[in-house]
């Protein structure tokens, strides 16, 4: 991570703790930091040039998200049982399903020509890529979610990204994998932008299902 520069203000002191909380939030759920890896706060804070306070504020955020945990006096990223990944896919399943034909529903004529701009880099099957196809996979995913309608549906699919495809599944993903990842991308954007309701809800719960299967079968 890079130092996020000089201390600020007392008045952004909440700003600063957002975005530390952020950052480290993003890494665990990315992969950068893997579960079972220390939290502490002196290193953090040295590496994100910001004191230990909102450090301290943002751990203890991340372990009420589930993110982290005590352990033995420590903090460290909450490591998660094969039952409780089952557990997690199966409320995204849901919630990306309903997204989806919501979507398929209420997407307006911009956000269907955002989604359907999405196609070349979502649904290539070149395994070279994978890296950056990682970083694209949420943007494509709240792309969807987006054109639901519904906010709070938004936020709480964000909010579940406990797992999903980040830079550690990306590594274990074999050719045959990414062509039926590539392939279920492009029938969700068909459905989606052609308006087929019904086709979007089982597409994304294919695809959730589909991702479940390869997490359970390659990291556990």
């Amino acid at each position: 991570m890079m130092p996020m520069g000089d201390m600020p203000k007392p008045g952004s002191r909440a700003r600063l703790s957002e975005e530390v909380y952020r950052r480290l939030r993003g890494d665990i759920v990315d992969g950068i930091i893997p579960a079972g890896s220390p939290l502490v706060e002196d290193e953090i804070a040295e590496r994100l040039g910001v004191s230990r306070t909102p450090v301290r504020e943002s751990i203890q955020r991340l372990a009420a998200d589930g993110l982290a945990e005590s352990r033995r006096r420590r903090w460290v990223v909450r490591s998660y049982s094969a039952e409780e990944v089952v557990e997690i896919y199966g409320v995204r399943a849901a919630l990306e399903s309903h997204a989806a034909r919501l979507a398929a529903l209420n997407a307006t004529g911009e956000q269907r020509a955002a989604i359907e701009a999405r196609r070349a880099q979502m649904t290539v099957e070149d395994v070279a890529v994978l890296g950056e196809r990682a970083k694209a996979n949420d943007e494509f995913h709240d792309l969807i979610s987006s054109a639901s309608g519904n906010g709070r549906l938004l936020h709480t699919l964000r909010e579940q990204r406990l797992f999903h495809f980040n830079s550690r599944v990306a590594s274990v993903y074999t050719a045959d994998d990414l062509r039926r990842s590539s392939q279920q991308h492009g029938q969700l954007i068909e459905a989606v932008v052609h308006r087929r309701p019904g086709d979007a809800a089982d597409v994304a719960r294919e695809h959730v299902e589909f991702s479940l299967k390869l997490v359970l079968r390659k990291l556990y």
